[in-house]
């Protein structure tokens, strides 16, 4: 639901860790309310993968039991690999897109 496509039960989760209180699932339609959590939630898939960009986006997507078997059953040299290995077409996509996007806004606003 929202901006960050939260599930509404890690919405729930979420909102009980960070202390806010009656939440309801209709919040996660309030913009601000849902950045605040998903964010959270990404930082913590994030920091899950010890900051490899690749699995976290693709557990964002796809969950990250799926991830946890995609890497058990197959061997990767690197997450390029992995990201080529997705079996689902949505998550392989979505995370292809997000890396090649953070490639290009690199070249367009190169850190100082």
């Amino acid at each position: 639901m929202g901006l960050m496509q939260l599930l509404p039960h890690v919405g729930r989760n979420l909102a009980k860790e960070m202390k806010i209180g009656r939440f309801s699932s209709d919040q996660l339609l309030q913009p601000g309310i849902n950045i605040q959590l998903g964010t959270r939630y990404f930082k913590q898939i994030v920091d899950h993968y010890d900051g490899q960009i690749a699995y976290a986006l693709a557990a964002y997507n796809a969950g990250e039991n799926r991830v946890a078997e995609w890497r058990a059953n197959g061997t990767y040299r690197d997450t390029e690999e992995f990201v080529e290995s997705i079996p689902f077409t949505e998550t392989r996509e979505y995370v292809q897109a997000i890396l090649r996007n953070v490639a290009l806004y690199r070249l367009l606003y190169p850190e100082k």
